[in-house]
């Protein structure tokens, strides 16, 4: 996948909040982690630190359902993750509370989105409904497992830099899921798990924006 890196006209650094990460019975894995993955998981699980990553369970669904749609014709799909950045015992870690996403200029191997529609991408992410930052991005290889490819590591390398982003891979037709940051040269498998909004609601309160492309970072520490 290969996206058009924006016009910044603004931008707003945040400082990192330090904040306890969703915990307890609300955490649960992704339906569709592998074995491999799984045991990643439940081993971070008997630490105190934080996990990589953390996605919202509507958030989840989102995602699912918009690469389930495009699943039967094998084209690929794509979107923004919305959240925010915290870091607790002397770790940082990511918060996806939202999608967004638009129409899309899809094949089985590559997608981006569709010009004419960006209007209407920067309406869903105006009417979040919180004060975000762009945490990461997604997109789906159906029928081809999780992993990024060279174009989709150009593009994390490009638009998603920061130690904080990642990118969540979902195979619909294997039903795999995976996330993924920058190391190094190359990249890595993150853990993560999804939580109950309602349980972990953002700190910060909700702020008008102006209908405009901006890119708002959080400091990489």
């Amino acid at each position: 996948m290969r996206m058009p890196r924006p016009r910044i006209v603004r931008e707003t650094r945040r400082a990192v909040e330090l904040r306890e990460p969703p915990s307890g019975d609300g955490l649960t894995a992704h339906p569709w982690l592998t074995e491999e993955s799984r045991a990643l998981l439940d081993s971070a699980r008997m630490s105190e630190d934080p996990l990589e990553f953390y996605l919202s369970r509507p958030g989840e669904m989102k995602i699912r359902e918009h690469a389930l749609t495009y699943a039967p014709r094998r084209l690929e799909v794509m979107g923004f993750m919305l959240g925010e950045v915290a870091e607790w015992r002397g770790k940082q870690y990511s918060v996806a509370r939202d999608v967004v996403t638009t129409e899309l200029m899809s094949t089985p191997s590559k997608v981006r989105f569709d010009p004419e529609a960006l209007p209407q991408l920067f309406h869903g992410l105006d009417g979040s409904g919180f004060d975000y930052i762009l945490v990461g991005w997604y997109h789906s290889h159906p029928g081809h497992t999780c992993f990024l490819s060279g174009r989709d590591l150009e593009t994390q390398r490009t638009m998603f830099s920061q130690s904080f982003h990642v990118a969540l891979v979902v195979d619909p037709v294997n039903e795999e899921a995976k996330a993924f940051r920058l190391a190094g040269d190359g990249y890595e498998e993150v853990r993560f798990a999804l939580f109950d909004p309602s349980e972990y609601p953002p700190s910060e309160p909700r702020q008008v924006r102006q209908r405009r492309l901006r890119k708002i970072q959080a400091k990489d520490i």
